[in-house]
C-alpha cells in the first residue's frame, strides 16, 4: 500500500506494507522525511487530515480508512516563539 503524504509544500510517497499502522504513523514518517530535506525543525504532527480538511482519528488503522494511492496532509502544531 502506497500513500502520498503532504507536509507543508513537500509530498512524500510512503510505503505502508499492509497498512496495519495507526494513521498518526504517516504523520511521523512525513515529518521525519521533511526534516531530512530541511534544516528547520517542524516538531511533531498533531494529526492527519483528508483532502476535505476532515481529520482522521490518530489511532485509526491505515488500511481501514485509506486506499492505495490516496493523499493525506499532516497537521503541525503552530509555533509561537
Amino acid at each position: 500500500m502506497k500513500i502520498f503524504v503532504h507536509v507543508k509544500a513537500k509530498t512524500f510517497t510512503v510505503e505502508c506494507g499492509e497498512g496495519t499502522q495507526p494513521i498518526i504513523w504517516l504523520g511521523n514518517v512525513g515529518v521525519a522525511r521533511y526534516s531530512n530535506f530541511n534544516t528547520l525543525t517542524i516538531g511533531a504532527p498533531t494529526g492527519v487530515r483528508q483532502e476535505s480538511g476532515a481529520f482522521y482519528e490518530n489511532n485509526e488503522i491505515i488500511r481501514n480508512c485509506l486506499r492505495d494511492g490516496q493523499h493525506v496532509w499532516v497537521a503541525l502544531k503552530e509555533r509561537y516563539d
